[in-house]
């Protein structure tokens, strides 16, 4: 039945590679969703977007394996990260934290504080800045991790076994590259232009305020 099921997608995906670009009166469909050369062959960036619908598997993967670690400890998906990254780096801040994981500020000060008042992380005063603190997991939050441990390296162990130790390496420096870039997309993208730009067939719906809200 597996190998069936394989053969089956196996050969959806060759059709898919063989099928042409549809021509209409308004030119080939779908439309390139880039142009980068490395993307785009004989004038279809196909490759491209099955490698965006791959990410996007794989980041729903992910987000599901994390939900399952945070509720094996009790805790939130956001909260299960903080507190790796606590238990990662000694000393951290809620700017550190915010900086490394695309979040604002508030976020994680909100997430941290509900962690403090269950008993699993400790603030302490920053000497050199008092406008923030140092993290620390307590004795409470070390054990969570240390209980979780087993249940992690489990999944990661399944998750990434197909990797040897060239191919991780080569993919730390990628999705480094890629997380790099994509503040780039993030600060465009936030922009007051592109917060307030709609398609021109919906722009009707969404009258143009003067100013965007930023959070």
């Amino acid at each position: 039945m597996a190998n069936r099921t394989r053969h089956q997608q196996a050969s959806a995906t060759e059709a898919e590679a063989r099928a042409p670009r549809v021509s209409d009166s308004k030119g080939l469909f779908p439309p390139l969703t880039t142009t980068l050369p490395a993307f785009v062959k004989n004038g279809s960036d196909h490759e491209f977007r099955q490698l965006m619908f791959e990410l996007n598997s794989l980041f729903n993967q992910m987000k599901q394996h994390v939900e399952h670690f945070a509720r094996f400890i009790g805790v939130n998906p956001a909260q299960f990260t903080f507190m790796l990254i606590i238990a990662e780096v000694p000393d951290v801040t809620v700017r550190q934290i915010a900086e490394q994981m695309n979040v604002t500020s508030p976020f994680v000060t909100a997430e941290v504080g509900k962690l403090v008042a269950m008993g699993i992380v400790s603030k302490e005063a920053n000497s050199r800045d008092r406008r923030s603190s140092f993290l620390r997991l307590t004795a409470k939050g070390k054990n969570l991790v240390r209980e979780l441990a087993p249940v992690l390296r489990r999944a990661n162990d399944l998750h990434f076994r197909s990797l040897t130790e060239d191919s991780a390496q080569r993919l730390k420096q990628t999705i480094h590259a890629l997380v790099v870039d994509g503040r780039r997309v993030l600060h465009e993208l936030e922009s007051p232009d592109m917060q307030n730009a709609r398609a021109p067939s919906v722009a009707s719906k969404f009258p143009r305020h003067a100013k965007s809200r930023t959070m």
